[in-house]
This record gives C-alpha cells, sequence and structure tokens, in this order.
C-alpha cells in the first residue's frame, strides 16, 4: 500500500505540472492529424490513378484500407513514442529542475518513483489514442473494427515493452546523464522495422528477422488485425502472446539495468553530475 501511495504522488505531482501549461491540448488535437497525412498522401500518389497498386499492397498486407492500416501503425507508434520518451527522460527532467538529488534521498523503493513518472505518462498517450480513434473516425472516415475492449487489450500488450525499454532510457540517465539520442535512435529503428507505415513482409529477410525481436512488431500486426480486418482477439491472439512474452523479456532486462546503475551511483556518488 505504500509503495502505491509513492506512485500516486508522484503522479500527481505530474498532472500538477501538466495542468500548470496547458497549451499541451494543441499538440494533442493537431499531431495525430498531420502525422499520417504525409504517409496517406505517398500511398495515394503510389497507387496509382487508378488504384491499380492497391492490389499488390492487398497481396502482402492483407487489406486494401490502406489509410486505416496506416492510421492504425502510426497511432501505435505515438502511443509507444510518447511513453517512451516521457519514461525515458523522467529522471533528466527531475535532474535538470534540481530535484532529482532531493526525492532520491526519500525512503522510497527508486524504481516506484521511476513507475509513478511512467503511470501518467501512460494515461496521457492513452488519452493521446483516444483523442486519434476519435479524428480518424470522423475526420478521415476511416472505421474501425472490432470492440472498444479488444482495442484496448492489443494495446495493453505492448505496455510490458514499453516499461522495459523506458527502464533502460532512465537507467542511461543515471549512467551517462543523457538519453535523447538513445531514444531517437529506438524510436527510429521501431518505425522502420516494426512496419509503421508498410507490411513488414516487403522489408529484407536479415531486417525481418530483427523486427521480430521487437514486441511492437506483434502488437501492430494484433492491432492492425482487430481494427482493420475485422478479426477477432482469437485471431490475433498468437500475435499478442509473442509481444507479451517479448514485453516481459524487456521489462526484466530494464530491470536489472536499472537496479546495477542505481548500485553504481550510489557507490560513486554521481548522481548530482550533470
Amino acid at each position: 500500500m505504500r509503495r502505491f501511495r509513492v506512485v500516486m504522488a508522484v503522479a500527481k505531482k505530474e498532472l500538477a505540472q501538466m495542468t500548470r501549461y496547458p497549451t499541451w491540448i494543441i499538440q494533442f488535437i493537431v499531431w495525430p492529424l498531420i502525422f499520417p497525412l504525409i504517409y496517406i498522401l505517398s500511398a495515394v500518389g503510389m497507387a496509382g490513378p487508378q488504384k491499380s497498386g492497391l492490389a499488390a499492397f492487398d497481396s502482402v498486407a492483407g487489406t486494401r484500407n490502406y489509410m486505416g492500416f496506416i492510421v492504425i501503425g502510426t497511432m501505435v507508434w505515438m502511443w509507444v513514442n510518447t511513453v517512451m520518451w516521457n519514461f525515458g527522460t523522467f529522471l533528466r527532467d527531475e535532474q535538470m529542475r534540481g530535484t532529482l538529488e532531493s526525492n532520491w534521498l526519500c525512503p522510497i523503493k527508486k524504481v516506484d518513483f521511476l513507475i509513478g513518472g511512467a503511470s501518467f505518462s501512460m494515461i496521457v498517450s492513452a488519452l493521446l489514442t483516444l483523442v486519434s480513434v476519435i479524428e480518424y473516425r470522423f475526420v478521415y472516415g476511416i472505421h474501425f473494427t472490432g470492440s472498444v475492449l479488444s482495442w484496448i487489450l492489443s494495446f495493453s500488450v505492448m505496455i510490458p515493452g514499453v516499461y522495459g525499454l523506458g527502464t533502460m532510457f532512465a537507467s542511461l540517465v543515471l549512467w551517462v546523464k543523457e538519453t535523447g539520442a538513445a531514444v531517437q535512435l529506438v524510436r527510429g529503428s521501431i518505425m522502420i522495422l516494426c512496419g509503421i507505415t508498410f507490411p513488414a513482409a516487403i522489408m529484407p529477410g536479415w531486417m525481418q528477422f530483427i523486427a521480430k525481436f521487437m514486441p511492437f512488431t506483434f502488437g501492430i500486426s494484433a492491432t492492425r488485425t482487430i481494427m482493420i480486418n475485422g478479426g477477432s482477439i482469437l485471431d490475433a491472439l498468437a500475435d499478442m502472446l509473442i509481444c507479451l512474452g517479448e514485453g516481459f523479456i524487456y521489462m526484466i532486462i530494464g530491470r536489472l539495468c536499472f537496479t546495477a546503475v542505481e548500485n553504481k551511483v550510489r557507490n560513486s556518488g554521481s548522481l548530482e553530475r550533470f
């Protein structure tokens, strides 16, 4: 119960800071509309005047709904990216504000402090996803299949992977003090390897092999099966289980990294260094 109160206190603090500067609402409304547009327009152009290219797309993607295919990928990427970025830079922000040292001296488990920030990021990302679904439905006219519960479940299986990567980035903050380059590298890799805007099946074999070790590849596939292909949870179950299994491995690795770096920082006394 005490650990839960710690997590809630940190999340409440993050909420207070965010509501103090509400201009982020503009980003929430505009970004989901703009981000997939360049890929949709590119797809329209590449399909040809008679849309003859859609047959080739259907043969590898399993659907002719290229707009739905793209927005699902970009929506998942925005969700993963927001959590991963906020989670990974949470400790760095505390460090820049000058509050990391005082918070680190509190008699609490340090990972709970990190989870509190991550939990708030998860809520923010859920709101972004909700706004995205509404805008894609009524602005782009995309019809999503499946129930809301199945949508939530398809996104939820990616949470362990996001938390695992976020914990690794947080460990880098304590160790090398800066994690921006690492986050940029990983989120760029996710965009390329996980089939955000194109079917992963068209990539070279070695890239497909690497993509199989990223849980988001299977999470995106499961989400598309449910939300645009009309499949059920059972149809997407294999992808969801693989995504969940790999995500838990990422979580274990992330926790081990965080514990090791936490001990290193404690022994070297380097927490206050920038």
